[in-house]
């Protein structure tokens, strides 16, 4: 039976009270109170009884009651990964942004985030595996909140930096065609001018041009857009997508080899 002692039902209230399903061992000694070994002694005694999972050390969630009898539960991934990350600037990226913002079709199984300067690692918590980009502190930008399924607030990156990002780490999304694919599927929802300021803050060539060439495959945006695109261009030609062969025609206007055909992009749109 999931008995709950005074002591627990403590701090089940509290983390209610805090909105907060996803805790940490310092969360649970704020609520309960008194030393870290007895708060520590409080948490195994509520697994056993499957009030709470322990992901990893020191990182806990509780066991939604509408599981009934089960006992263990691995916790929503985007919120296990934001805490996984707590206390660095970061935000969910790429893929698992794409995945918010109803970009693909495809099921995420690795969570990934950008976090400032912290090294290219995988981690992992219960059944979430987080990716994690290491990006310099100037770069974020372009973030909202997002409230998960179990009622938890993330920061994930917005459509417009989500395209950004993914242009340019193709290879965390899947590719160019799948950027393309799910840009099309939210195209009215696009806004070119923040699309356009982004891609020029960010201020590298192959995502500026990559956003040109999207942007005229996606009908997004004006002339005057991709004026100021073509003003930030460098010289160097860059790959459609790095994660093709190297080949295809040259593209003038962008920059662009075209490694990727326009038949290819218009096959994964229609599926």
């Amino acid at each position: 039976m999931k008995t709950l002692g005074s002591q627990t039902a403590k701090l089940v209230q509290g983390l209610h009270d805090k909105g907060r399903s996803t805790f940490t061992l310092d969360d649970a000694v704020e609520i309960v109170g008194g030393p870290r070994n007895i708060v520590s002694n409080l948490l195994a005694k509520a697994q056993k009884r499957g009030v709470v999972t322990r992901l990893k050390r020191g990182l806990y969630v509780l066991v939604p009651y509408e599981l009934g009898s089960a006992t263990v539960y691995g916790g929503n991934p985007l919120t296990v990964a934001s805490r996984l990350l707590e206390g660095r600037p970061h935000y969910l990226s790429h893929g698992t942004a794409m995945a918010v913002h109803g970009m693909t079709r495809q099921p995420q199984i690795l969570v990934t985030a950008s976090c400032v300067n912290s090294p290219a690692s995988n981690m992992q918590a219960g059944g979430t595996e987080l990716r994690v980009v290491s990006i310099r502190e100037g770069e974020v930008f372009g973030t909202k909140n997002h409230w998960t399924e179990d009622g938890q607030k993330v920061v994930v990156s917005d459509i417009e930096r989500t395209i950004v990002d993914c242009l340019r780490r193709t290879d965390l999304c899947g590719g160019y065609v799948e950027i393309d694919a799910g840009t099309w599927m939210v195209r009215t929802k696009v806004n070119a001018d923040r699309l356009v300021d982004y891609a020029v803050r960010l201020g590298i060539g192959a995502v500026i041009g990559r956003v040109g060439f999207l942007m005229d495959s996606c009908e997004l945006g004006s002339e005057d857009h991709r004026s100021r695109l073509r003003e930030k261009l460098t010289k160097t030609y860059h790959l459609l997508d790095p994660l093709m062969p190297p080949d295809g025609k040259y593209m003038s206007e962008w920059h662009l080899r075209l490694n990727v055909s326009r038949e290819e992009i218009i096959s994964v749109r229609s599926t």
